[in-house]
């Protein structure tokens, strides 16, 4: 196999793999950069097929980084304006379960973890297994609210029809 050939297939290789791996770009030029040497290297070998192979592998070049931009032109367009949320940020407005009595502090489980939580002014208690909405983090404590009951206080469940109507 010929210098070219092999050099051709790492740059598909590289192109193939920057669909699959999160590197920003970076294999993508050195794949697009791959079939361009393939390509000039196929134009100065004396194989009778080279011509067109090196013009092939050229052309392909070219249509990859046109296409490689575009995309990721699309791509960074349509999330630079979503909201950078990461780390306890993207915890607000989750739900996790009491762990113990909640009142005005306890713990919660989120997430894999166990946090320790402190009630929103002017709710109620929550007790264990309770659920809990997290509407603040603030500092290691999750500031939560439990979750609305469907049960009403006189501890017989609303009906399917009325608790629509009610909402």
């Amino acid at each position: 196999m010929e210098a070219f050939a092999i050099i051709a297939l790492i740059g598909i290789g590289l192109l193939a793999a920057e669909l699959l791996l999160p590197t920003g770009g970076l294999l993508a030029a050195l794949g697009i950069a791959g079939l361009v040497v393939g390509g000039i290297l196929a134009l100065q070998s004396s194989d009778s097929a080279a011509e067109y192979i090196g013009g092939a592998l050229i052309t392909l070049a070219i249509l990859s980084a046109v296409s490689f931009f575009y995309v990721s032109r699309k791509v960074i367009r349509s999330t630079w304006q979503l909201p950078k949320r990461a780390g306890t940020e993207e915890m607000v407005g989750g739900e996790a379960e009491a762990r113990s009595t909640i009142d005005p502090t306890g713990q919660v489980f989120m997430r894999g973890t166990l946090w320790s939580a402190r009630l929103a002014d002017g709710v109620s208690p929550a007790g264990p297994g309770d659920r809990v909405t997290v509407e603040a983090v603030d500092g290691l404590t999750l500031v939560v609210r439990p979750v609305a009951d469907v049960t009403p206080r006189s501890g017989h469940p609303i009906p399917q029809s009325e608790q629509g109507a009610s909402e």
